[in-house]
């Protein structure tokens, strides 16, 4: 006897796909209760650098309308870690509003991460004299704010930094956090280190993507070392930085299988650099206007508005953008792997978890509605309602990440 593949046999297969993002996943020592997870936006919901009511409130709503794991972004690990100096860093102010925000995900039976990150030489901070990197390097974002160059990090610089990531992890694990989220993309510190275009070095940190991988590992190793068995020691990591002569899928294909070495509780895939390809990741509209707008001197509003539209390069949006990058890497490691980038429908979560993630991470929609998990799981929408406008970007400036649309 034959039988054939009729068209609801097949709806019905992708329904027991999407069903499987609605299943438990173990990621290290956590279990969620779905497959869910709020990638790290910064909220911009801070007064003087300390988190608000209205942060704890966000990440709470997170949590109600579905998401299991719910990321709060940007925890600079140290002062000179900052972007800016209004940022949050993990002092002892900070840590005790954390521990409120954590009690009260916990309380909606959720769990809540925290990224872990320093600047690098992405910064405006002038607290600093120089920010550090891994080569003196060229800081267009600083330029106005008299922090033009970098320093290149000494041996002493490596050590400090390595410590003040332990120490912020063993810190948000007395707040309650169930996770800490290491950020090695998007441009920042550790990035920087992996990306030949800013990593120029002579030395065992400089050159080939081993050298250029060996502190980023390093601090990987010394921070699962000291929480790994109580809470989940994620990495956020590019693809690919999205430029020539940037940090490349072949390199990232290396970094993941070290990883996987370091028994590594999951890997964020991501991409683009902040300074360099800023909306690589952000793929829709430049919200030019209000960008200008929230410049902080009359220089820097007539420097967007001169050479805004000729350095800020557009992507076009698809779903899941990342995705066929990121199959390569599913290819080569067991890891657990959390896809990103362009998430916003039944049809792409279906297809993410018939290709083998164990998770996705979604931002925008969940920042268009945050019930949009539940709204999936009931029917009641098959695709969110974000139209990449990318205005809430703008909006992270203004007292808070919010949408604009809805």
């Amino acid at each position: 006897m034959s039988y054939s593949t009729t068209n609801d046999d097949i709806a019905k297969g992708n329904r027991n796909k999407l069903n499987k993002a609605f299943t438990p996943v173990r990621l290290g020592p956590i279990d969620l209760n779905n497959r869910f997870i709020k990638s790290a936006t910064y909220e911009g919901m801070y007064v003087n650098g300390i988190p608000s009511q209205d942060l704890i409130n966000h990440h709470v709503e997170i949590i109600r309308g579905g998401t299991a794991l719910t990321t709060v972004s940007y925890g600079a690990v140290s002062p000179e870690g900052r972007t800016f100096k209004d940022q949050m860093w993990l002092n002892d102010e900070s840590l005790a509003e954390l521990k409120k925000l954590s009690d009260a995900v916990h309380a909606e039976a959720g769990k809540v991460s925290i990224q872990l990150t320093h600047c690098g030489f992405f910064s405006k901070n002038t607290d600093l004299s120089k920010p550090l990197a891994p080569s003196r390097i060229f800081n267009a974002y600083g330029v106005l704010s008299g922090l033009a160059f970098s320093k290149a990090m000494d041996e002493s610089d490596l050590e400090k930094v390595k410590a003040d990531f332990v120490q912020s992890a063993e810190a948000v694990k007395k707040a309650g956090f169930d996770a800490v989220e290491i950020h090695m993309g998007h441009g920042y510190l550790l990035s920087q280190f992996l990306s030949p275009a800013t990593n120029k070095r002579k030395d065992a940190y400089g050159g080939s993507i081993e050298n250029r991988s060996r502190f980023p590992l390093d601090i990987y190793k010394a921070v699962h070392a000291a929480v790994g068995d109580d809470l989940a020691v994620l990495v956020k990591l590019n693809l690919d930085d999205g430029f020539a002569g940037g940090f490349s899928l072949e390199d990232c294909k290396y970094v993941c299988r070290e990883l996987e070495k370091l028994d590594c509780h999951g890997i964020e895939l991501s991409g683009g650099f902040t300074s360099k390809t800023p909306f690589y990741l952000m793929r829709g509209d430049i919200p030019l206007k209000g960008m200008i707008e929230n410049g902080e001197s009359i220089a820097e509003k007539l420097t967007m508005r001169l050479f805004g539209p000729t350095i800020i390069k557009e992507y076009k949006f698809e779903p899941n953008f990342f995705l066929k990058q990121a199959k390569e890497i599913r290819k080569i490691v067991e890891t657990s792997l959390i896809y990103l980038g362009g998430v916003n429908s039944k049809d792409g979560i279906t297809e993410i978890m018939n290709s083998g993630f164990e998770a996705v991470a979604i931002a925008r929609p969940l920042i268009y509605d945050s019930e949009f998990v539940n709204k999936l799981k009931s029917g009641a929408v098959s695709e969110s309602g974000c139209n990449r406008c990318n205005e809430c970007v703008v909006e992270m400036d203004r007292g808070g990440v919010r949408c604009t649309q809805n």
